[in-house]
């Protein structure tokens, strides 16, 4: 093998790398050791377990999302755009995004993007008490469908599909006699899409901080809409 000097954040270059070009396991010894060109214990001297690496690379696709959110935004844009962007990153980079959703990775990106919330849910006319209640609302929320996202990302073509068309398939056979409702609403359930979805949760997360939040034309507040 090719010797070369290894830091932390060339192995989670690797990682993410890996992970982008949808290998099963973009976080293990062998993996990083093939693409970096080590022996795979070389990688441990620099990661306490693989806990450690996880939250690092994880850490790294907050920081991903981050970078793709324009700074010159109102508010309530920022947060939007943001959880499209974690959304699209953990799908992007599913063998990561899957397994660190449900993670605080405690790095400087997580840093940051809490700091965003917070700021954000503060000009928005939140009250102070309310503030840190909501940005978790809304951080586990958005964390845990790009999480989902990223573990239907990680399915072989074949059980995608299944669930996919499962809708038009095994929910047509349901009797209208026993499930009425499901008869009734079918066209529109199978016409649903992932970014329906997504748009939707967003909006049901604005409009709870708008409940709360000061009114318009407030020191702090932001123009409802």
């Amino acid at each position: 093998m090719t010797r070369r000097t290894l830091a932390p954040a060339v192995i989670v270059d690797a990682a993410i790398a890996a992970a982008a070009r949808g290998d099963d396991a973009p976080l293990s010894g062998r993996t990083l050791g093939d693409a970096l060109g080590v022996d795979r214990s070389a990688i441990w001297r620099h990661f306490a377990d693989h806990d450690a690496l996880l939250r690092a690379a994880g850490d790294r696709l907050l920081r991903l999302a981050l970078d793709e959110v324009p700074t010159d935004l109102v508010p309530h844009e920022r947060m939007m755009a943001l959880a499209r962007a974690l959304v699209r990153v953990f799908v992007r980079h599913a063998g990561i995004g899957a397994l660190v959703a449900g993670r605080t990775t405690g790095g400087p990106a997580e840093i940051d993007v809490v700091e965003l919330t917070l700021r954000a849910l503060d000009e928005a006319g939140v009250p102070p008490e309310q503030v840190a209640h909501q940005q978790r609302m809304i951080a586990d929320a958005v964390l845990g469908y790009a999480g989902m996202r990223a573990t239907q990302a990680l399915l072989p073509a074949a059980q995608r599909q299944h669930d996919l068309l499962a809708w038009g398939a095994v929910y047509a056979g349901v009797s209208a006699q026993t499930h009425p409702a499901i008869a009734a609403h079918l066209p529109a359930l199978a016409a649903v899409t992932d970014d329906d979805v997504l748009e939707s949760l967003l909006a049901a997360l604005w409009r709870a901080v708008q409940s709360i939040a000061a009114p318009a034309g407030s020191a702090t507040g932001e123009r409802r809409s």
